[in-house]
């Protein structure tokens, strides 16, 4: 385990590479990752030993099975809740023919 002058050494190497403006983001998304990971750690754990776990997750795969099944049988009879239409709009690049011809 590094002591005291090591931690402030290495410190002051991160802070020149990357400099001053970045290093929150560096923490924010190494904080992210870590509690990301236990968070999975945990439910690999507790998928064999807790059956009420399993049950909620059983009960949470239910209702999203209802409520895709609800809007699915919404859309093919034609209903809406507020009765009006949204129009979307979707745009993309198209690819230069040069590029698309020598794929």
């Amino acid at each position: 385990m590094p002591g005291m002058g090591e931690l402030i050494v290495i410190l002051l190497i991160v802070l020149v590479v990357f400099g001053a403006n970045k290093l929150p983001g560096i923490g924010d998304a190494l904080g992210r990752s870590i509690k990301n990971f236990k968070k999975a750690s945990n439910v690999d754990g507790d998928d064999g030993d807790d059956a009420k776990g399993k049950k909620n997750l059983k009960d949470k795969a239910d209702k999203k099975e209802l409520a895709a099944a609800k809007q699915s049988k919404q859309l093919e009879e034609g209903e809406e809740e507020d009765g009006e239409w949204e129009e979307v709009v979707v745009r993309r690049r198209k690819k230069p023919a040069s590029s698309a011809a020598g794929e």
